[in-house]
């Protein structure tokens, strides 16, 4: 049985494995906004016009989602893994059994651990840029507050000895290397 140091060791080691993975992956989620930007310059140059909440809304339906539900099928597919999480040698498994999750506790881990951030970010970030200087409601306040500790709470969970974060948790998941 491993020595608690050298399953701290290990631990690190997964975490370090996963964040590499994620990075690699937001270089493939990248192309998507590449590939919009263009259609949202186009729209704003012809004058076209939405609330905030209407940007915060498009963004979310054709971003966000679309990421999250294409996470959630790598995660959930043949592969069990992301492509990051598959060049790291990782994927993701049902946390007792150690069989494939179904696209239904993949959808809720990445909407957790994708989704729900990502969206408080924006909804952040629509707010602060459309408020002109002015003084940012309580509100914006918190949810700025909110998504900064969501952030670093997921990335600093990964280094716990067990190396499970909140969303492996809520879904019953578990990262694990491919060769384990």
């Amino acid at each position: 049985m491993p020595s608690p140091s050298s399953r701290g060791t290990g631990a690190r080691t997964l975490a370090w494995r996963r964040i590499t993975a994620w990075l690699i992956d937001w270089l493939w989620i990248l192309i998507l906004p590449v590939l919009l930007v263009p259609i949202g310059v186009t729209l704003y140059a012809t004058g076209f016009r939405l609330p905030t909440w209407g940007w915060n809304l498009v963004s979310f339906l054709i971003l966000v989602m679309p990421v999250t539900l294409w996470a959630a099928w790598r995660e959930s597919g043949r592969f069990q893994a992301t492509p990051g999480k598959r060049v790291r040698g990782l994927m993701v498994v049902d946390a007792r059994s150690g069989q494939p999750v179904g696209f239904g506790r993949a959808l809720l881990r990445n909407t957790v651990k994708i989704a729900i951030p990502w969206e408080l970010g924006h909804t952040v970030a629509f707010h602060f840029a459309t408020g002109a200087g002015e003084q940012p409601p309580g509100y914006l306040v918190v949810l700025t507050v909110l998504t900064y500790a969501l952030m670093f709470g997921w990335a600093g969970s990964l280094f716990l000895p067990s190396g499970r974060t909140p969303y492996d948790r809520l879904s019953g998941a578990r990262v694990i290397r491919r060769d384990a």
